[in-house]
């Protein structure tokens, strides 16, 4: 399959592809909270450390929800409620 410089640019893929290099540079750590339902996730990826909680279920009118400015702004699943969904569907 070969990859295209277009779907570098789509910003779904590119939030997917920050959560997964966040993970295995340790850029983004994954705390649970609530099991499977609240997580601290541990930030340094823009140079400065930060702290959001992401939340799956919790939040009425949302599956996942998430502290950071891009998901409020968005409302979209964002590289924190990625990082937690990976690592959630790794231990199923």
């Amino acid at each position: 399959m070969k990859t295209t410089m277009s779907e570098f640019e789509d910003p779904r893929k590119a939030r997917a592809l920050r959560a997964m290099m966040g993970l295995v540079n340790r850029q983004l750590r994954v705390i649970p909270f609530v099991a499977g339902k609240l997580w601290t996730v541990e930030s340094s990826m823009s140079g400065k450390p930060r702290e959001y909680t992401v939340a799956h279920g919790v939040v009425p009118g949302f599956t996942w929800a998430c502290t950071c400015p891009d998901w409020q702004k968005r409302h979209e699943d964002c590289k924190h409620i990625l990082a937690v969904r990976l690592l959630v569907e790794q231990q199923v």
